[in-house]
């Protein structure tokens, strides 16, 4: 137990020098602020005229209301779109060139974690305004929408928005590791993007499908879905353990898999 804290201080240590660092490189690039500010505009935008024309003819879609869409499309701007972009997707983004030119080698003699150091390496400050302005749109659709906010639903919803990046931060780290054999893979993140747009939808969406496609795709609508049904005061006991099961899983399994995948990887140099 001493041992676990120790390390937990000693991360965590490390994180906040990272913080710091990456602060100062977003100083240094002030355009990526108006960038990500506009950027978050327009999808926002276009998130709200899609759920419009999905429920032109319709007063619910596989029985979500316009209403509850509206706020499963703010919660995805929150957590995919904001935090997981800010966290993560530069690092991911990075994986393949890590790998193909031998850059994880000298990762590999730092005495910290290796999936640590690929995960969290930069953070994306930019991508912050997108989370301020989805908060804010959340919070007035609900408004409008006369669902309350409460402190347990507003403490669900971040706990459970914990787990929902979690098991999507799995996902992604399990995919990536396959570069480790197949080094030329350079649009698994292009890919990964685009399968985590799913997780604007609701998960029944999937139901209609093949059970090989709802298999693979039903932990990303996961993500979104559940802590939506949070705000909306709509969660029961089964969302949250089957969010926190699959996302301690999909981690613990993440961590095995890249464990496994570095006893087969070869430097660049060979």
């Amino acid at each position: 137990m001493l041992i676990l804290v120790i390390n937990m201080k000693r991360y965590l240590s490390i994180y906040r020098c990272l913080l710091l660092l990456n602060y100062h490189r977003a100083l240094i690039h002030k355009a990526d602020f108006l960038n990500g500010l506009f950027g978050s505009i327009i999808w926002g935008v276009f998130s709200i005229v899609a759920i419009f024309i999905l429920t032109s003819r319709s007063a619910s879609v596989f029985g979500w209301s316009r209403e509850e869409l509206f706020v499963l499309i703010g919660v995805f701007n929150i957590l995919i779109g904001g935090v997981f972009r800010t966290l993560f997707s530069r690092n991911f983004d990075r994986f393949t060139h890590m790998i193909q030119y031998g850059d994880l080698d000298g990762l590999l003699l730092k005495p910290i974690d290796s999936q640590f150091a690929l995960s969290f390496w930069y953070i994306s400050y930019h991508g912050m305004v997108r989370v301020a302005l989805s908060v804010i749109y959340t919070v007035i659709v609900l408004s409008l929408a006369h669902i309350p906010l409460t402190f347990f639903s507003v403490m669900s919803f971040i706990s459970l928005g914990i787990f929902g990046i979690m098991t999507l931060y799995a996902v992604w780290y399990l995919v990536m590791t396959i570069i480790i054999w197949f080094p030329d893979l350079h649009n698994l993140v292009e890919m990964l993007f685009a399968v985590d747009t799913l997780s604007r939808y609701p998960p029944q969406v999937l139901w209609a499908m093949r059970v090989a496609v709802f298999l693979i795709f039903f932990p990303i609508t996961l993500t979104v879905s559940i802590p939506t049904k949070a705000l909306l005061h709509t969660a029961n006991g089964t969302d949250a353990v089957l969010l926190i099961g699959t996302g301690l899983g999909l981690f613990y399994l993440s961590q095995k898999f890249w464990k496994f995948a570095l006893r087969y990887y070869t430097s660049a140099s060979g």
